[in-house]
């Protein structure tokens, strides 16, 4: 279990980061999955910010929940999401993925009891080492082993 105390620290805390690319043949079966028109050439559907961020933090989804006290044992949840396009995802290209944690905050919901929100920062750099994509997870931790404030 962590602590408020410990829970704060991780903000600031950045994940090792990697590489991220959006291949041709996944956007088309991506595109095909969902029923969506096929897009303009050369650009990546706009869910891949998503997944393409979320795979080049590099570590797996539980070795990310460990850096929160968490596991997939404790069920944690997306809460929210938001990307910011300053380029269009291009198909076939090389993104640098940087990744830091923005927020932690511990919050107690009188159904659901005690529980942290923790937002991280991903970006994806082109070739010319601009962002050209940002998104922003926030993951919910529940804290069932935290007893509920009165």
């Amino acid at each position: 279990m962590i602590t408020e105390e410990d829970l704060a620290g991780t903000v600031g805390h950045s994940m090792p980061g990697g590489t991220a690319r959006v291949e041709h043949y996944a956007d088309w079966l991506l595109r095909d999955a969902l029923g969506a028109p096929p897009g303009e050439p050369g650009l990546a559907h706009p869910t891949f910010a998503f997944l393409a961020a979320q795979g080049g933090v590099g570590l797996s989804l539980e070795e990310v929940f460990a850096v929160f006290g968490a596991s997939s044992a404790d069920g944690p949840m997306l809460g929210e999401w938001a990307v910011d396009f300053a380029e269009p995802l291009r198909l076939d290209v090389d993104y640098a993925v940087t990744c830091v944690v923005e927020s932690a905050r511990r919050k107690t919901g009188a159904r659901t009891g005690v529980f942290d929100l923790v937002t991280v920062r991903i970006e994806l750099a082109g070739p010319d080492g601009s962002v050209h994509v940002t998104v922003r997870p926030t993951y919910v931790f529940p804290r069932r082993s935290v007893g509920r404030s009165a």
